[in-house]
């Protein structure tokens, strides 16, 4: 405020020069600057602010000058298209996936006895893609007064909002309290209640290794992935990358029975209780199929074309992006997703390619 002052009283001395004002207003000036200038010294921020009409400067420079967003929040992605079997449907209609069991074993033939007949069987799942989707709408003044762009970025937050979507969808449909309960049921070798530990992973991959088909034939399940929630990644990756397993030295490493290691956001823990899951490769078994519509595989964002015709005259960019009747600007993000939905299992079609530990005991 000093130096303001001091400022003006210069300029006021050049005014005397010009002759602009008489010497007695003049005179009346500098003491009052004199003085507004050796209080605002000593001000406080409340008597400045009065002195400049009341919040002036911080309206101004507030809204004005000092307007910025925070970094937008990084969300953690869901890895599912690694462990989940990807199917596509041609329409909105339930499609079948069939799978037939294999023929009996050979029995002995006796001497001019005739050989005895075999079967198989089949069985299915049903499952069909669904339409899920969320509008945005927003009127023209909106987006000319957007002056830092945040509102013209809603398109692409719809669509990470859709990926998230995609994400929750998929994790519930193996990590529910349903498909939980009834691999519990289950037993061995379709679950346990251990936390991840060498000596669990170790009794989940030779649960794996046990897999048969409806028969009984021993299964060849090569690949296997862990499935865990953010708060095992450390704990997963020391159990890989440093801890030997089988016993100790010269034994194989735990990470030579498991092809990759992959974060759901979404799994669902509660204190002390941390699930995690053993995926077989969906190339070698479709565990958890998520379906999608053919011609579309992710979600899209839309814009509604606006009804605008200019006949004359010149008008904003936005005004002509939206809706003669109302002047709206509309978005729409769509996704078309769906997976197996069944009573006991949920999402999960085939068990023989899941191990689900609920993480509650040592």
């Amino acid at each position: 405020m000093y130096q303001v002052t001091q400022w003006l009283m210069e300029i006021a001395e050049t005014e005397r020069g010009s002759k602009l004002v008489s010497d007695v207003q003049l005179d009346e000036r500098l003491k009052a600057m004199e003085t507004l200038g050796n209080r605002g010294r000593s001000m406080d921020h409340g008597e400045f602010a009065e002195v400049l009409t009341t919040a002036h400067f911080t309206t101004y420079f507030g809204t004005a000058l000092s307007r910025a967003f925070y970094s937008d929040y990084e969300y953690q992605g869901g890895q599912w298209t690694n462990y989940t079997y990807a199917d596509v449907a041609p329409d909105f209609r339930n499609v079948q996936r069939l799978r037939m069991t294999e023929p009996g074993t050979l029995e002995r033939r006796r001497e001019k006895a005739e050989a005895k007949a075999t079967f198989i069987e089949e069985s299915y799942v049903e499952y069909s893609a669904e339409e899920y989707a969320r509008q945005f709408d927003v009127s023209w003044q909106t987006i000319v007064n957007d002056d830092l762009g945040k509102i013209k970025e809603t398109p692409q937050r719809m669509a990470k909002a859709a990926r998230r979507f995609e994400d929750s969808f998929v994790s519930n449909l193996y990590d529910n309290a349903t498909t939980m309960a009834t691999l519990q049921g289950l037993g061995a070798p379709w679950s346990g209640t251990g936390r991840l530990t060498v000596p669990n992973l170790a009794i989940g991959l030779n649960a794996m290794m046990q897999r048969t088909d409806a028969n009984g034939n021993r299964m060849n399940i090569n690949r296997v992935h862990l499935v865990i929630p953010p708060i095992l990644q450390i704990q997963a990756r020391t159990i890989l990358s440093d801890l030997l397993a089988y016993g100790g030295a010269a034994s194989n490493l735990l990470g030579d029975y498991v092809a990759g290691i992959y974060v759901d956001p979404y799994i669902t823990t509660a204190g002390a209780n941390v699930p995690w899951y053993l995926f077989a490769d969906p190339s070698e078994i479709p565990t958890v199929p998520v379906v999608r519509l053919q011609g579309m595989p992710g979600p899209i964002v839309a814009m509604k074309r606006s009804d605008v015709q200019m006949v004359s005259g010149t008008a904003p960019a936005a005004f002509t992006m939206g809706s003669f009747a109302s002047g709206d600007l509309e978005w729409v993000v769509e996704d078309i997703i769906g997976g197996w939905d069944s009573d006991s299992y949920v999402g999960v079609a085939d068990l023989r390619g899941l191990y689900a530990s609920n993480g509650t005991t040592i």
